[in-house]
């Protein structure tokens, strides 16, 4: 049977849009697993530094911990990205780290900010109101994303961490 190609062109971006969304829904469980895994960690008083604080000036931590696990959950195009969260003066109040995954905004911490506790969005209108939004370490956080070596290091630098939230999943 001849494949025609207007035809063919439908099937694909169908299989491409399914694939998409697929993706953005391992991306979202991925994301609430491991928030709800922090949260009950914290609350069972896991030895972390910075987990008594938590979502409080812990977005690195969190993004670091989320690139890991996405990465591991077959996730591409992973990024950290830094923003400046402003008041209504414009004065610089913080910065902000999350995980860009292709052109999905995955955040676990922004409810430091009141904003929801998990936030996996195509178009954030949150983040784009940040400022001088940039990669958080430009030559690690690349447009194609970051490498097999940088998040073998960041398993490396987390690894106690990892052991730590283990008995609370």
């Amino acid at each position: 049977m001849p494949c025609d190609s207007a035809n063919h062109f439908r099937l694909s971006q169908f299989a491409s849009e399914l694939l998409n969304e697929t993706m953005s829904i391992l991306i979202l469980e991925t994301a609430q697993n491991l928030r709800t895994t922090i949260e009950r960690a914290k609350s069972g008083n896991a030895g972390i530094s910075w987990l008594p604080r938590f979502p409080e000036n812990c977005c690195n931590f969190a993004a670091n911990l989320l690139l890991i696990e996405l990465s591991e959950a077959g996730s591409e195009r992973l990024r950290r990205m830094l923003g400046t969260v402003q008041d209504n003066r414009g004065d610089d109040l913080a910065s902000h780290v999350w995980v860009q995954a292709g052109d999905l905004v995955v955040d676990i911490a922004a409810d430091q900010f009141e904003q929801p506790k998990v936030i996996v969005e195509h178009l954030s209108s949150w983040h784009n109101s940040l400022h001088d939004v940039k990669p958080f370490l430009p030559k690690r956080d690349l447009a194609e994303g970051v490498s097999e070596a940088e998040i073998a290091r960041l398993r490396e630098v987390y690894e106690e961490v990892l052991r730590e939230l283990a008995p609370f999943r």
